[in-house]
């Protein structure tokens, strides 16, 4: 039998990735829904859940950040996607990929939608060239 301990484990891993690929998660194990415990391991591994258009983020850094929608976890990072010099969007994008290799899950940077972000790991990407 698969303890509360033993899943938090589990998230932690996930959340830190540890072992693991972070990705698309499914937070359900033998039928039950656990993204409340999943929830309590993001605060406690400093992602704070926050409005994405209230987050500042200078552009040539990202941060990552999870969302949850119906179960599942989907990881990916808060930056700016710069196209030009004059023009550029903020925006949440998952690290999963569409067939054309663009995001596939993209939230933007003016929604109201809730990320689990962790500002205390700010990465430093190429705006050129960003994966």
């Amino acid at each position: 039998m698969t303890s509360i301990k033993q899943l938090s484990d589990v998230f932690d891993d996930i959340i830190c990735g540890n072992g693991v690929k972070r990705s698309l998660h499914d937070l359900s194990f033998n039928g039950q829904d656990y993204s409340t415990l999943f929830v309590e391991r993001l605060v406690a591994q400093n992602f704070k859940p926050a409005v994405v258009k209230s987050i500042n983020v200078d552009v040539g850094i990202r941060f990552p950040a999870f969302i949850l929608l119906n179960g599942v976890a989907l990881y990916g990072h808060l930056f700016w996607e710069v196209f030009t010099d004059k023009r550029k969007r903020k925006i949440w994008g998952s690290v999963i990929r569409n067939e054309k290799g663009d995001w596939k899950h993209v939230i933007p940077g003016n929604s109201t939608k809730e990320i689990y972000i962790n500002l205390e790991q700010p990465q430093s990407v190429d705006i050129n060239y960003l994966t």
